[in-house]
């Protein structure tokens, strides 16, 4: 299902909304009216909303994304006989780019919403650690820090929390005293070697 934009008679087939700032976005519209996006993107804070056709209202509330900042791009563009030039353009937020591994916080995004989130969660668990983890400590590892809130997943749903449409998402905060839990977790026979 292609969602349309409150501005530019654009399409999104995915986008991600957290805390009302825009994460992510993939756009498809006219060259044209791209352009003038970006420019109303750059020069004002205007509210980038996306809705179903059969909604009448512009910019649904849980939908609307408020602020967006920081945000990277890339364009591609694709020939159709009907319309002429179609650009598609992903915004994503430069967060989501790169782990930051003084902070220990990172994200994983993928396009596959069938796909498995704690894999991704845990790939990145022991990228951020700086503890060596075993694989066989997946499930109490992510157990534990999903359960305060150290890992979030953000799976395809539009509600008050976040709006997340064709793509999920996990994110990783790895808390300051994750060696004293682990160790913690080995004394009590909760993880093995």
């Amino acid at each position: 299902m292609l969602y349309l934009t409150s501005r530019n008679d654009l399409m999104a087939d995915a986008f991600f909304i957290w805390n009302r700032q825009l994460m992510f976005a993939s756009l498809h519209g006219r060259d044209a009216d791209m352009l003038s996006f970006q420019a109303q993107l750059q020069v004002s804070n205007e509210r980038l909303g996306f809705r179903r056709p059969e909604e009448v209202l512009s910019c649904p509330r849980l939908t609307t994304a408020e602020h967006c900042l920081n945000l990277s791009k890339y364009m591609t563009k694709y020939q159709t006989l009907n319309y002429g030039s179609v650009t598609h353009m992903f915004l994503y937020s430069d967060i989501l780019i790169q782990p930051n591994f003084d902070s220990k916080t990172g994200w994983v995004m993928l396009d596959d919403v069938t796909a498995d989130l704690d894999k991704a969660a845990w790939e990145l668990v022991r990228q951020l650690s700086d503890i060596p983890l075993l694989e066989h400590w997946q499930n109490a590892v992510l157990s534990v820090l999903e359960a305060d809130k150290s890992i979030m997943r953000f799976t395809p749903r539009i509600d008050e929390e976040y709006a997340v449409v064709g793509v999920q998402a996990v994110r990783v905060d790895i808390p300051e005293d994750f060696d004293v839990r682990l160790t913690a977790m080995l004394q009590s026979g909760r993880l093995h070697t």
